[in-house]
C-alpha cells in the first residue's frame, strides 16, 4: 500500500498500474485488491490532503490515477455468483460527488454476478426514487465521502424502506463516524468492497 501511495503522490501512473496488477496476480481477486490495496491507499491520500501534506492538485491527480488503474484490472468472476438477474442500484445523493468508491463497488458486485446500475454523484433523492419505481431492484447502495448533512441520505433510505428495498451505505464519511449508518436508517455498512459484497448477499437472503 505504501508503494502505491508513493506512486500516486508522485503522479506515476505506470508504476501505480504495475503495483495493482502485481497485487491482482497474487490475490486472483479484483475485490481483494480493491479492499486491501486501492481503498487503503485512497484513504491515505485523503489523510495527506486533510493534514496539509499534499495540495488539492496532487490529491485530484492521485484520484484520476486511481480511476484509471481500477478500470485497468481484469474481471475476476465469482465461482458461486448470485442468481442471474439480481439487480442493484448505486448512487451518491444530494451534494455528494465522490464516485470512485461507487465504481469500485460496482465492479466488485459485477464480479459476484450482480446486475448493477450506477446513477453517479449528486443524484437528487426524488430522481433515485423515481428511477427505482417499477424496476425489480434487490438492493440499493449509497456512498458518501463527505457528509456535512445526513438529510439526503436519510431521506433516500426512508424512500427505499417504503419500497421494502434494503440499503447498504459506505464511503469515507461512514467509516469515519461509527454508527452513522444506523443514524441514517441503513440496513448495513460496507466498510470496504469485500464487506459490501458479503453484506449485499446476506441482505437479499433475508
Amino acid at each position: 500500500m505504501r508503494r502505491l501511495v508513493e506512486a500516486l503522490v508522485s503522479g506515476d501512473q505506470s508504476r501505480s498500474r504495475a503495483i495493482t496488477r502485481e497485487s491482482l496476480s497474487a490475490a486472483q481477486s479484483r475485490t481483494d485488491v480493491f479492499a486491501d490495496l486501492i481503498q487503503p491507499a485512497q484513504y491515505e491520500i485523503g489523510e495527506l490532503w486533510y493534514s496539509g501534506r499534499i495540495g488539492v492538485a496532487i490529491e485530484h491527480r492521485a484520484t484520476a490515477i486511481v480511476e484509471a488503474v481500477v478500470e485497468d484490472l481484469e474481471p475476476t468472476p465469482s465461482d458461486h455468483p448470485v442468481r442471474p438477474g439480481t439487480s442493484c442500484v448505486l448512487a451518491a445523493v444530494g451534494d455528494e460527488q465522490h464516485v470512485v468508491g461507487l465504481r469500485v463497488l460496482q465492479l466488485a458486485l459485477e464480479d459476484d454476478g450482480w446486475s448493477v446500475e450506477q446513477l453517479g454523484g449528486r443524484t437528487p433523492v426524488e430522481e433515485l426514487s423515481a428511477y427505482i419505481a417499477g424496476r425489480r431492484i434487490a438492493l440499493v447502495g449509497l456512498s458518501a465521502g463527505y457528509l456535512p448533512s445526513i438529510r439526503a441520505v436519510r431521506h433516500s433510505v426512508e424512500q427505499m424502506k417504503g419500497r421494502r428495498i434494503p440499503v447498504v451505505v459506505g464511503g469515507a464519511a461512514f467509516n469515519r463516524v461509527p454508527g452513522l449508518w444506523r443514524r441514517v436508517g441503513a440496513d448495513g455498512h460496507g466498510v470496504d468492497a469485500r464487506v459490501s459484497v458479503v453484506l449485499a448477499r446476506r441482505l437479499i437472503a433475508q
